[in-house]
C-alpha cells in the first residue's frame, strides 16, 4: 500500500525537519473505504449505514524491509459482512490511528475492487498489507 495522508506528511516532516515534537501512533487500525478516501483519508469508509457489523480492524507491522522503504503487516483481518446488508463495493482501504475517529496514516486503492453481499468475508492475510514510502 502507497500514499501517505496528509496527517501523515505533516507528522514526518514535523519529525525530520523541524525542532518540535512529534508524537508517533502507538496503535494502528485497517478501515475499508467504498471510494477513494481523498487527500484527509475520510471519505467513503463503510458505515454501520451499509453493514452493522462493519469496525476498524487492528493491524501490526514488521520492522521496514532494508533498503526498502516499505512494512508488511504481521496479523490477518477478516470483515463478515452483517446478513441484512444490502452490500456495497470497497476500493480502498486506509490505515488509522484509533479504531474510531481519529487520523489516517496511509490510503491506497485495492488492486481489484470487492463487491461484498450479505454473510460474505473479507479477508486479509498476514503480509497482504504493505505500507510503502516509494
Amino acid at each position: 500500500m502507497s500514499n501517505l495522508a496528509n496527517f501523515s506528511e505533516e507528522l514526518l516532516l514535523t519529525w525530520l525537519l523541524t525542532a518540535s515534537s512529534a508524537t508517533r501512533p502507538t496503535a494502528w487500525y485497517v478501515a475499508l473505504h467504498m471510494s477513494d478516501p481523498g487527500e484527509a483519508g475520510g471519505a467513503g469508509e463503510v458505515s454501520t449505514a451499509e453493514d452493522l457489523d462493519y469496525v476498524r480492524k487492528a493491524i501490526t507491522f514488521a520492522d521496514p524491509v532494508a533498503d526498502s522503504g516499505q512494512v508488511v503487516s504481521t496479523n490477518s483481518q477478516s470483515w463478515t459482512v452483517d446478513v441484512a446488508s444490502a452490500g456495497y463495493t470497497v476500493t480502498h482501504v486506509s490505515i488509522k490511528d484509533a479504531a474510531t475517529s481519529g487520523n489516517t496514516l496511509f490510503k491506497a486503492p485495492l488492486p481489484v475492487p470487492r463487491a461484498l453481499v450479505a454473510a460474505q468475508v473479507m479477508t486479509f492475510g498476514t503480509g497482504d498489507l504493505i505500507c510503502a514510502l516509494a
